[in-house]
């Protein structure tokens, strides 16, 4: 009797789960992506005019908030901001002249936690933790929950980008202080993540003065010398280096990608940008590349707006919405407008230009919500 209502309550379990699952129930919407709801803009401001910099919001119907920071919490987001990263519910702003990381809620911008650290360059964000380049010489870990940092690891001379991949976050030590002996000390430091400490340095002779980095899906890193060979260099798996391209400015489009997400290549934008300082006009060429095996897949991709001649583009920095493939690339007005409100021009996943948004002073970067 006891066996016979034992496979009567399996039965009943089983019905109940047949009917649980039925095509009578709703399916669960998607989970939004990372772009959709809109994007934070970063402007760096002008410490030699006395502006400060700026966080604005976009949502993603157009509609524009200045200073989000500032009505959020009351005050001015500080001196010289650099590029923000959104890691979970929270982004991380470092601020290079006031020596801190912000720490806030991603959807508020209210501010949670503040970090104090040396001259922060660039964050990136791996397991649990957000790493910091100091351009002292040192790299500062803090971890996510309790907001505590770590003791700062020496990397190696003026750190800037750096990016995490293959349990190891990678450090441009650009010397860029030591412009006299020709950036003699310049290397890519590789930490370890479990153990936070550095096992190497990865020297090159063409990299010299490193800037921005990036990482794909696929392993591999990239990183830039815009001053000196304005080359970009890319960092295998197995840390062997090659000089892929000409180029200034990089990014991927992988942040944050799903099935949704248009494009299921792993994709390395390049913009080389070349300045006429005697007449301060920049030409510019762009390019699309397959990250897994570095082939080319177009050339001059991004397409000239029709009304070129209107404004004067000068690049900063590049980002490739996750949500959509579009490609936002900041731009100050000019090549010496520098102390004036720049833009970002809009490019679709094709590479066509479809729209010029205004922004503050000195945008220094895209960060999608």
């Amino acid at each position: 009797m006891l066996k016979q209502l034992k496979f009567a309550a399996i039965a009943l379990l089983v019905a109940v789960g047949f009917t649980a699952c039925s095509d009578d129930e709703p399916t669960p919407a998607p989970a939004p992506l990372r772009g959709e709801a809109g994007m934070y803009v970063i402007n760096q401001g002008n410490s030699y005019g006395n502006v400060a910099g700026a966080l604005d919001f976009i949502a993603q119907n157009g509609t524009k908030t200045d200073s989000v920071f500032f009505k959020a919490n009351g005050q001015l987001i500080g001196d010289a901001p650099q590029k923000p990263i959104i890691y979970g519910s929270k982004m991380y702003v470092p601020v290079f002249a006031s020596n801190l990381v912000w720490v806030l809620d991603a959807n508020t911008a209210t501010v949670i936690a503040s970090v104090q650290t040396s001259q922060p360059e660039a964050v990136c964000a791996s397991n649990g933790h957000v790493y910091i380049s100091n351009n002292d010489g040192f790299v500062t870990r803090i971890d996510t929950t309790t907001y505590t940092k770590s003791t700062p690891l020496a990397v190696g001379p003026n750190p800037y980008g750096i990016a995490a991949a293959n349990g190891k976050v990678y450090v441009a030590c650009s010397d860029a202080n030591n412009y006299g002996a020709g950036y003699a000390n310049s290397a890519i430091a590789v930490i370890d993540e479990a153990t936070f400490s550095k096992v190497k340095s990865i020297t090159n002779e063409g990299i010299t003065d490193p800037w921005e980095m990036a990482a794909d899906n696929s392993g591999n890193v990239y990183v830039t010398t815009p001053y000196t060979a304005n080359k970009v260099w890319k960092i295998d798996a197995n840390d062997n280096v090659s000089a892929l391209c000409d180029g200034t400015y990089i990014a991927t489009n992988t942040q944050n990608r799903t099935s949704r997400a248009t494009g299921k290549q792993d994709l390395l934008y390049v913009i080389h940008a070349v300045t006429d300082w005697n007449t301060y006009t920049t030409t510019i060429s762009s390019s699309v590349y397959n990250a897994a095996t570095g082939a080319q897949l177009s050339n001059n991709f991004l397409q000239t707006p029709a009304n070129t001649a209107e404004y004067t583009f000068a690049p900063i920095c590049m980002d490739v919405n996750p949500a959509n493939g579009d490609i936002y690339v900041c731009s100050d007005n000019g090549s010496n407008g520098y102390a004036k409100p720049g833009y970002i021009n809009v490019y679709t996943s094709n590479g066509a230009f479809s729209k010029r948004i205004a922004t503050g002073i000195h945008p220094y970067g895209v960060i999608f919500k």
